[in-house]
């Protein structure tokens, strides 16, 4: 796909993409999993990347019958997710920080787009000293459908008062790559745990092994506003 000639705004996904969240994650479904007596393999886990938690239900209920207790495992993997977070620290993946500071100083509006809940979204963002780079942040409670639905990136869009061809979206997911293609955004993947298939790589302008490689590409994303700020 081709880039726009002018973008000005940088979406950004959270988990798995600024913070090393998905091994936690994995960890506590698993955990949560089998003490209501469910096994979850990665397979299983790989399917819930860039979902929400009603995608999940509606999985989790199709696989085990609509008795599952999805409240109940929700409510503990987060419980013994956010404690291990807060025990052992969220590593902030390489690249972040200089890439949030050197589109900041170009001018660049940031907005979040993440399917976790605000709250925890919030506690993340601070407790790496990260949080004052996002210009609006949109959660999976502010929309009513998740990835890959484009509905959490064109509302980010609507509040920063941005053209969705005007934004380029970073994601570590397949259906985040997706929703971002549908909303007509420019999508640049930096996969995690989930390689993408033929089909996403062709509907992503990049895919970069970290954040890192972002500065390769800074000049060709925002030319016009690095020669404005020469």
């Amino acid at each position: 796909m081709s880039v726009s000639p002018v973008i000005r705004a940088a979406i950004f996904d959270m988990d798995g993409l600024l913070f090393d969240t998905e091994s936690i994650a994995r960890w506590a479904w698993k955990q949560a999993l089998e003490s209501h007596g469910y096994v979850m393999g990665n397979d299983l886990y790989n399917e819930f990347i860039g979902r929400d938690l009603s995608w999940r239900e509606k999985m989790l209920k199709k696989r085990y019958g609509e008795d599952f207790p999805f409240e109940s495992v929700t409510a503990q993997r987060i419980k013994i997710g956010d404690e291990r977070e807060i025990r052992e620290g969220l590593p902030t993946k390489a690249g972040v920080l200089d890439l949030l500071d050197r589109l900041s100083n170009l001018g660049v509006i940031i907005g979040l787009a993440t399917g976790t809940s605000r709250v925890r979204t919030i506690r993340r963002l601070t407790d790496a000293a990260i949080h004052q780079y996002f210009t609006t942040i949109v959660t999976s409670e502010d929309v009513a459908f998740g990835k890959p639905a484009p509905d959490i990136f064109l509302e980010v869009s609507r509040r920063i008062n941005v053209m969705p061809s005007q934004c380029v979206v970073f994601e570590d997911s397949s259906v985040g790559v997706e929703a971002a293609f549908i909303a007509g955004m420019c999508p640049i993947m930096v996969p995690d745990i989930e390689q993408p298939s033929p089909k996403i790589t062709s509907l992503a302008y990049r895919v970069l092994n970290s954040l890192e490689q972002v500065s390769e590409l800074i000049e060709e994303l925002f030319d016009g506003r690095i020669k404005k700020n020469r």
